[in-house]
């Protein structure tokens, strides 16, 4: 990137991160529908916070749980069920069984069958090398660096490939809120901005990396990019890069599986300045959210494996105004490299609809049934409806919505709901469509 481009991207970078200071990280926040069972400021839980938020940052990985989300619902579901055996080692058969029941409703990473051993690996860890006591051990070392170090040493997934994490968790406990505050002996200014995957992305944008994936044969040159996007981040925020980890994260995952580079970038933050002042909240937000897809969404799925088209299935909700009571939307499919009139794609399969009334009519002698459209809307399509003319409304400048309907319904969606999508198509047009999609991205 030249200097003139960062020039350029810089405040609107600095403004993003300033305003996103106060959220609340996924992990930790409480109005996520999986609560946690302790409070993660509470000063007199130290201890607990410390070492429960050890477990998460090993298990954050796409290799074990697919998404953060999952991440979180996960360790909350074996806290509830062992309590403070989640703590405790020889808990692997228990852990195990959670996981395998956990599996059926939550897609998980490829390497789920080890979850237990990274557990194990954690608290052993904290039993026998902190002797019980993170906190404390954390004062033994004058830089998070020779932490950093430690952490990777003895527990798989914080070292190596997964340094990172480490990292991440020394963001978590020593910065003050909305981070958790709790590692008091070490300094802001000492941290480094972990190169985790969607930070990643940002910083491949500003050409800070050479490469979307870091090349872990290369330690030294992985850790020259992580020094440098500290240095840039210093440049924003002395004495606390760290303060824009969480920010670029939520910016990296928005972006994510789009052609990266700067007008990339510099689009979608331009597009949030122009959104915040009206939503003046966070525009993407992360919750768990499980369910079994519908006959449409896998009907779709199918074919978008088979096109080979790159998808994301319920990537996050966008955030919608308060005025409209609907507190935000998430669609079923984005496609990250298709766009049509400048926008990026996303599909909307639906087959929930008030059915059609049977009606029995005469003539002359003879009574017909016939199937006619509903005399009174179920509240479920109003609420639906509501929140795609929401959407649209709010987002019709970036994104384009194409929903997809049976084929029953299509004329009195087309007649009455003319504004909730750019284009509208009937389920037995799925390969058809998906087809001319692909050919917008080759």
């Amino acid at each position: 990137m030249t200097s003139n481009e960062i020039g350029q991207i810089k405040p609107l970078l600095k403004e993003y991160v300033e305003k996103s200071l106060a959220v609340t990280e996924l992990h930790w926040d409480n109005t996520s529908s999986s609560k946690l069972l302790f409070n993660p400021y509470s000063p007199v839980e130290k201890e607990k916070i410390a070492h429960y938020f050890l477990l998460v940052s090993a298990l954050d990985t796409a290799d074990l749980v697919s998404r953060s989300e999952n991440t979180r619902a996960f360790i909350v579901s074996v806290h509830g069920a062992l309590g403070d055996g989640l703590f405790q080692t020889n808990q692997s058969s228990r852990i195990q069984k959670i996981t395998e029941e956990f599996s059926v409703f939550y897609e998980l990473g490829p390497a789920k069958n080890i979850i237990p051993e990274v557990f194990e690996s954690v608290n052993f860890f904290v039993e026998n090398t902190a002797n019980r006591s993170l906190v404390k051990f954390a004062k033994q070392f004058a830089e998070p660096q020779d932490f950093v170090e430690v952490l990777g040493e003895r527990i798989p997934f914080l070292g190596g490939r997964y340094v990172d994490h480490a990292w991440m968790y020394l963001r978590w406990l020593v910065r003050p809120l909305p981070c958790l505050g709790v590692f008091d002996n070490f300094l802001c200014s000492q941290l480094k901005v972990p190169l985790t995957s969607f930070v990643r992305n940002v910083a491949f944008c500003l050409g800070i990396c050479s490469s979307l994936v870091a090349d872990w044969n290369n330690p030294s040159y992985v850790e020259q990019e992580r020094n440098q996007l500290t240095e840039f981040a210093a440049q924003m925020f002395p004495g606390d890069p760290c303060a824009v980890d969480y920010p670029f994260y939520v910016l990296g995952r928005w972006i994510n599986g789009e052609k990266l580079n700067s007008n990339t970038l510099k689009s979608h933050l331009v597009f949030w300045r122009k959104l915040n002042s009206q939503l003046n909240k966070p525009l993407i937000t992360f919750d768990v959210v499980s369910r079994n897809e519908s006959t449409f969404e896998l009907k779709v799925r199918e074919e978008l494996e088979k096109l080979k088209v790159l998808f994301q299935f319920e990537p996050y909700p966008f955030s919608l105004p308060e005025k409209s009571g609907i507190p935000r939307y998430k669609p079923d499919f984005l496609l990250p490299r298709i766009k049509k009139n400048g926008k990026i794609v996303l599909l909307e399969p639906h087959g929930v609809w008030t059915p059609l009334e049977r009606r029995v009519v005469s003539f002359g002698r003879e009574t017909f049934p016939i199937m006619v459209n509903p005399s009174q809307i179920n509240p479920e399509e109003s609420m639906f409806v509501n929140k795609l003319r929401v959407f649209r409304k709010t987002y019709k400048d970036m994104y384009y919505l194409i929903l997809i309907v049976p084929s029953v319904v299509k004329e009195r969606v087309a007649r009455d709901y003319p504004d909730i999508y750019d284009e509208l198509y009937d389920g037995a047009d799925i390969p058809k469509l998906l087809y001319d999609l692909k050919k917008k991205s080759d």
